[in-house]
């Protein structure tokens, strides 16, 4: 019989093959939510909790890309897409990591 702290459904058991006995049952626990990144440097995103049981406003900023780009990131988007939108710069000289974010900003606008 396993240990107390095995008979959870959150434990995951996986039966593994051993020279001797023949068959065994390893317990892993089931690994927690890591840290939020931003999606355009990397950075650790502020504000953001992986909590489970927290409604959606709780688990990120209400703010434009809130959850998924930081602050810095994010005021360097809206300032490229607007010089996009008033035509001081082209798509053509956005950075390619920027892109995707800038054409979702631009689209939604017109």
């Amino acid at each position: 019989m396993p240990l107390p702290k095995n008979r959870s459904t959150s434990v995951r058991r996986i039966p593994k093959r051993t020279p001797k006995k023949g068959k065994t049952i390893h317990f892993v626990r089931r690994k927690k939510g890591g840290k939020h990144s931003c999606g355009i440097c990397g950075a650790m995103l502020q504000a953001v909790s992986s909590k489970l049981g927290l409604a959606a406003s709780e688990r990120a900023p209400n703010r434009k890309f809130g959850g998924n780009l930081c602050t810095r990131c994010t005021s360097r988007l809206l300032v490229v897409s607007s010089r996009v939108k008033e035509g001081t710069m082209k798509m053509d000289e956005v950075d390619i990591m920027f892109l995707p974010y800038v054409k979702r900003l631009v689209s939604s606008k017109n």
